[in-house]
Formats: C-alpha cells, structure tokens, sequence
C-alpha cells in the first residue's frame, strides 16, 4: 500500500487580498507559517518516508517548516510549479472581469480548457504532471508528502482518482488542507485533514473560482 499526502503551501500575503501568484511568488504570512507548522505535526505522525516540494518559495518555506518536524531529506520538482497564469500573474482576481472581459468570459464558459492571455489550462499542466505522478507511483517509498499549490495539487490528486473534467473543477484546496490518496493493488482512496484533524472522506466542493 502506498499512501500520497498533498500538501498546499500555507497561506500567503497574495493570497490574504486575491492577488494572483501563478508561478510568480509571495512569502507566507503569520497564518501561512502556522498552518504550514500545524501540518508538519501532522506529517510526523504519518512517518513520511519522503519530501518533494514545488521549487517556488512558498512552498519551499512551507517544506522547510514542515521538515521541522519530519526531518527528511527535501527534494524539489518543477513539474509540480503551480499553473502559469501568462499576463494574468500579479493581477487580483477581481480585475480581470474588467481588464479582460472577453478573456474572463470565455474563461468562466470553459474553465478547463480555456488558456487564457499566455496561460496554461488544465491538460496543460495535467501532461507535465503526468510524468512525475507515475514515478511517484513506481517509488520504493510507501508514504510521500508533496507539497505543492491549489491549482496543480487539484490537478494532481484529480488524475490520480481518475476524474473527468467535471469533478477535477468540483473540489479545491484550502491553505490548511492536506488530500491523501491510499493505492492499493485493487483500489484508490480518497480522504482529506484539514488543519491535522481528520480523515474526512472524499474533498471540499469547490465554492469560488479557481
């Protein structure tokens, strides 16, 4: 049995006011910090063979705090950067119906396979991370945390569930919330722990966009 633990980063000060980060970066704030540190208790309890965190600095301030904890040898991939938002990074999420109306628009009408402005979509960023699941699936490592971003740690866990396109956009991932998948030779699981309390089954219906 292999058990995958997908973590978002903490909160950060783009994230406090909607500022859109894609693979631009911000620091984590105070709640950012705490959250990151209430899942490295978390993760410990877990006994985390591995560590692989997205390189942008988020998440690598998120994994260090985390390994705080755990103590792993820290490893970083660029197939697990969050999704590139093209001309829409740095922008706050309420502009972009008005500086962008067509794009925002299309983007509403289709939000799986819109690109918007120099941006990826969601097959975009599931063929480069298709990849890097499957070594995570061939590793001689039985429990993994990736620590990554809501957008492609959504991606991740979708494809690893099998979703189509409908339920890849349903769910979402807070800052404190860590998705696990549980592979087994005849089945996958799926649960979640938000703030180190759980499991709880299945995700968190999506409420807003992303």
């Amino acid at each position: 049995m292999k058990q995958l633990f997908f973590i978002r980063h903490g909160q950060t000060k783009w994230n406090a006011i909607r500022r859109m980060q894609g693979q631009l970066n911000s620091d984590l704030n105070e709640i950012g910090e705490a959250q990151a540190d209430v899942n490295g208790r978390f993760l410990e309890s877990q006994k985390l063979d591995k560590l692989i965190a997205s390189p942008l600095g988020r998440c690598v301030q998120t994994a260090n705090i985390i390994n705080q904890h755990t103590d792993l040898d820290l490893s970083f991939d660029e197939r697990i950067k969050e999704w590139h938002c093209g001309d829409w990074s740095g922008l706050m999420w309420d502009e972009l119906s008005q500086r962008y109306p067509k794009e925002w628009e299309a983007y509403q009408f289709d939000r799986f396979n819109y690109r918007g402005p120099g941006c990826e979509n969601f097959p975009d960023m599931i063929d480069r991370v298709r990849p890097f699941l499957r070594e995570l699936k061939e590793d001689s490592a039985d429990t993994i945390g990736i620590v990554s971003h809501g957008l492609v740690g959504r991606v991740m866990v979708s494809v690893m569930m099998g979703m189509d396109e409908t339920e890849t956009l349903a769910f979402r991932q807070a800052n404190d919330v860590i998705y696990r998948v549980t592979i087994a030779p005849d089945s996958k699981v799926l649960d979640h722990f938000t703030a180190g309390q759980g499991p709880m089954p299945g995700w968190i219906e999506a409420d807003h966009y992303p």
